[in-house]
């Protein structure tokens, strides 16, 4: 009888872990799908898969996404611990094979800001500064700036002040309501009142529409397509599905290219207190790997 391959079932298993931990983390095999760079039905067949394995569903298949079964907690949170801890030797392993002198530093930021501002940057970050390297960590998760596992500077959405870590705003959180060209071809929205009374609106987990509505005292009749996640919510909006209410430096490329369009007059914006950080144990010294790319990232900002 043929012997079975550990390694080539142990990488089965470790994928159909991955798809598992991401599709709980972001609620939809589609975002998870988006996440690991493969195909929604390639998420779908690993949970699959795995369920089989197991004799039970782990996920509850939901109209608009998944939602995970009480009974696998407890499996997730094992789950998460054992990625983090292969995550952290293959960081080690790196490490061991760096040419002397050589350093990767790790920014943790959420997909939305990575994909929407950092990413199109980096190739003008590497032409400024060729002898750095930087590792984008995106993720809603919030990683720790201090400790083994402590990455060297995260961008987070937030309020100040940020205990325990040295803070930079890098942009306001104005939030602009945007849409698809086509979109706004055939409304004649004019103000944030016309919105409220029947737009297809969509809305990610920051709800900013519930909270500009009511601060307008608003009571709206529209509807809300949710998502999980703002990159998405953008994403939904430029295929045409609504009006988006979204931070506005997520969108400026998008606008640039046409892609999306504000849906009322620039004077109709809602400013929150809130804004995107950049964040590090302590402040960097200027002349230092870290300080060089805080003070790139800066600049870009401006």
């Amino acid at each position: 009888m043929e012997k079975s391959n550990p390694a080539r079932s142990g990488h089965a298993l470790l994928g159909q872990l991955v798809a598992f931990e991401a599709t709980a983390r972001l609620g939809s095999f589609r975002a998870a799908a988006d996440e690991l760079h493969i195909t929604t039905g390639a998420v779908a067949q690993q949970i699959r898969v795995m369920e089989q394995k197991l004799g039970m569903e782990v996920f509850k298949r939901l109209p608009r996404g998944t939602r995970l079964h009480p009974e696998a907690e407890g499996f997730l949170t094992k789950v998460q611990l054992a990625l983090d801890l292969v995550n952290e030797a293959a960081r080690e392993l790196t490490a061991l094979r760096s040419p002397p002198g050589a350093r990767t530093l790790t920014l943790s930021t959420t997909g939305a800001f990575a994909s929407r501002w950092l990413i199109p940057k980096l190739a003008r970050l590497s032409e400024a500064e060729p002898g750095l390297s930087v590792m984008i960590d995106a993720s809603d998760a919030v990683r720790p700036l201090h400790g083994s596992d402590g990455v060297n500077m995260a961008i987070r959405w937030g309020t100040p002040p940020f205990t325990g870590c040295h803070a930079h705003l890098l942009h306001a959180g104005t939030a602009i309501a945007v849409c698809s060209p086509t979109v706004k071809k055939a409304h004649r929205w004019k103000t944030l009142s016309d919105l409220a009374q029947g737009a297809p609106l969509i809305s990610d987990s920051h709800d900013n529409w519930r909270r500009w509505f009511a601060a307008c005292k608003m009571q709206p009749t529209s509807t809300f397509q949710k998502f999980s996640q703002t990159s998405l919510a953008i994403e939904a909006a430029e295929r045409g599905l609504g009006v988006a209410l979204v931070p506005e430096i997520l969108v400026a490329g998008a606008l640039a290219t046409g892609g999306l369009v504000r849906a009322l007059s620039p004077r109709y914006c809602l400013e929150t207190e809130a804004g995107f950080y950049l964040l590090t144990a302590t402040e960097p010294d200027p002349e230092s790997e870290l300080g060089k790319v805080v003070n790139w990232l800066l600049q870009a900002a401006v």
